[in-house]
């Protein structure tokens, strides 16, 4: 698990690591601009060049403090390098006046002229994690500047966050550099993660430069995602097992031509390590079914008339429960999702697709269920449960989120370019897996069968449901390397599944 953080909290940070260690901020400044001398260096030698020339982009605060150290350590290594001073001196923070001093007294070549063409390789340090407003003025043309360089072949390197970014929302102010690879220090920010952002930063290197430990638990950081490191949540298999060891997961899926929802979900619970799936389906599905899944138990309903009575007494027989995925939206469906909701299992209730969509226009069942809940939607599945539009849900996600959750008492997945997970408590998880091949159908159907089948193995729901997501997108990241992004199919991620976690359980 790593923390992502905000602008506030990188500053608190900061200010931690020099009161309670006595580290000088001129110390951290320096050990920030060596990291981007070192990453400077390493792209000036990928470039083969005879000769690289370097131009360091420095606004007036402390983050074009470290641009200018970092020119400064290289110019002291024999590389071409000239500081260009886009800032203002009245206002430059004291760190940055002072190695401005020191780059002037070792005789670092300054310009001021925006003429950047010339130079191989351009450190973005104009702006860092403070900007709050719109980029106007001379500090436009100067990210104009660089942008423009970059288009003409020159490898550009943001310091801690391209210049125009918001560290927090990932949002452009106005205009933005477009970095190949950012440089960011102790933790990686928010914005460098979330979209746009994330297409300005490039490639995100985050470096140790000696901030307190403590501080991340003194300031309370809220925002995590998993990586590789996280495998190890992965559910044991033990040797002395049976299929009741690893539980039972009941899918409520599928209807008449949309029995590929449900076949995807089960499956993705098995494949999870799931012992044993049920399938609740329509009498349409019955043959369809059989001949895809074999494994699965099939309890099938007359495509209009379930027996709702015998459902409700069965619910308690599972681990684990999957509610929506081509469900329909007809009398029959809606009567399903009324019932399951409005029991009082106390299993996990995993809703997607068209379990969302009629519960959007009965909101007063998930109101009143106290089923534990987690739903699933995509941004516009979303628009509907919360009535605020899809723009709106981009700019203001979390605290839409978080009043949702508080009101239902679920946790959210708010899938997305960035899925984030929202529930009852101070974390937020952002999750960084998966890729744009995974925008096809079936995609969401896997998932839920994914977060199901951890589910049915005993593990918290909300701990499923960020793993689950996590694994999802690493199974699409296996399935992209295998199909290529364009190509790639749900069927394909599906079946990734299994090379992903003979990987895991063989490390």
């Amino acid at each position: 698990m790593e923390y992502l953080v905000t602008g506030r909290q990188a500053k608190a940070i900061d200010t931690y690591t020099i009161e309670h260690t006595g580290i000088p901020s001129l110390v951290l400044m320096e050990r920030a601009s060596l990291t981007i001398a070192e990453e400077t260096a390493q792209v000036a030698a990928q470039l083969k060049l005879p000769a690289v020339r370097i131009a360091a982009v420095c606004g007036s605060g402390n983050n074009g403090g470290d641009g200018i150290a970092a020119a400064r350590i290289l110019h002291s290594r024999g590389y071409d390098v000239t500081i260009f001073f886009a800032g203002l001196r009245e206002k430059m923070s004291p760190d940055c006046q002072k190695q401005l001093s020191i780059a002037e007294n070792l005789s670092v070549p300054i310009s001021n002229d925006t003429d950047l063409d010339a130079y191989n390789i351009i450190i973005d340090a104009i702006f860092g994690i403070g900007l709050d407003r719109p980029v106007t003025g001379t500090y436009k043309d100067w990210i104009t500047a660089v942008n423009s360089a970059s288009e003409n072949g020159s490898k550009i390197i943001a310091v801690d966050t391209p210049s125009g970014i918001h560290t927090d929302s990932g949002q452009i102010m106005g205009t933005a550099v477009h970095a190949d690879r950012t440089v960011t220090f102790g933790y990686i920010k928010k914005g460098l993660v979330l979209y746009p952002g994330a297409s300005c930063a490039g490639k995100v290197i985050c470096r140790d430069i000696g901030f307190d430990p403590a501080a991340a638990k003194t300031i309370g950081l809220q925002y995590i995602t998993y990586t590789k490191e996280d495998y190890k949540r992965l559910p044991k298999r033990y040797a002395d097992s049976h299929k009741g060891t690893y539980g039972h997961v009941l899918v409520i899926a599928g209807s008449k031509n949309m029995a590929g929802a449900a076949y995807f979900s089960a499956l993705a619970a098995y494949r999870m390590g799931a012992g044993l799936v049920t399938l609740y389906t329509p009498e349409s599905n019955r043959c369809i079914l059989q001949q895809l899944l074999p494994e699965a138990v099939l309890k099938t309903y007359p495509d209009t008339a379930p027996d709702l009575s015998a459902l409700s007494d069965q619910l308690n027989n599972y681990q684990a429960i999957i509610l929506g995925p081509g469900l329909g939206q007809n009398a029959a469906s809606e009567n399903i999702v009324r019932t399951v909701t409005a029991s009082d299992i106390k299993i996990p209730l995993i809703i997607d697709a068209d379990g969302l969509n009629i519960l959007s226009k009965n909101m007063e069942w998930l109101s009143k269920s106290t089923v534990p809940t987690v739903i699933t939607p995509h941004m516009k599945e979303l628009s509907r449960l919360t009535g605020h539009n899809i723009q709106y849900l981009k700019e203001n996600l979390v605290q839409v989120c978080e009043t949702f959750t508080r009101e239902y008492g679920v946790i959210c997945i708010a899938k997305d370019t960035r899925t984030m997970i929202i529930d009852n408590s101070e974390t937020i998880y952002i999750n960084l897996s998966g890729n744009n091949g995974m925008a096809t159908g079936g995609s969401g159907d896997i998932l839920t069968g994914i977060i199901a089948g951890l589910c049915a193995q005993h593990m918290p729901l909300s701990e499923a449901a960020r793993l689950g997501v996590y694994l999802h997108g690493c199974a699409g990241d296996t399935a992209a390397f295998n199909k290529g992004f364009h190509s790639m199919t749900a069927s394909d991620v599906l079946n990734a599944i299994p090379e992903l976690l003979k990987e895991i359980t063989l490390d």
